[in-house]
């Protein structure tokens, strides 16, 4: 794989298929996860994939299940199915990474670092939450 070229591919999550898009760099590693109704194509995520490529920085994004590029129905997403989705991506990728999320992602984001920790993994080296809207109740 060329240094800093994005791949596309895809993964079976229960069922779900996810569309993952990667670029290989250094570490730590850039996780994106976009908010609610939002896609991987959208201007934060791409100006992220952008910035990591001009530094060669690894980075990955998705989309959830019933956005963008990945399959399913919107209707039938929940926050648990997008967390597990989230959990399968951070699986695939390698060292540590830097959880960036907007919006709703910034909520997936906080669920996957308390995963995370409970797990006892040393994986996650920084939150990056862009207007989080998390859920308080």
């Amino acid at each position: 794989m060329t240094p800093g070229a994005e791949t596309l591919s895809h993964m079976d999550v229960a069922g779900r298929s996810i569309a993952i898009r990667a670029i290989p760099g250094q570490q730590p590693g850039v996780m994106w996860l976009g908010g609610f109704k939002s896609d991987m194509m959208g201007g934060k995520a791409q100006a992220l994939a952008d910035w990591a490529t001009r530094r060669g920085q690894a980075y990955t994004r998705f989309d959830y299940s019933g956005h963008g590029e990945s399959g399913g129905r919107f209707v039938d997403g929940t926050i648990s199915h997008w967390l597990e989705e989230a959990q399968a991506v951070f699986a695939r990728t390698t060292g540590p990474q830097i959880l960036v999320g907007s919006s709703m992602g910034g909520w997936i984001a906080l669920l996957l670092a308390r995963a995370l920790k409970a797990q006892g993994s040393d994986r996650l080296a920084g939150l990056v939450l862009i207007a989080p809207a998390p859920d308080f109740t």
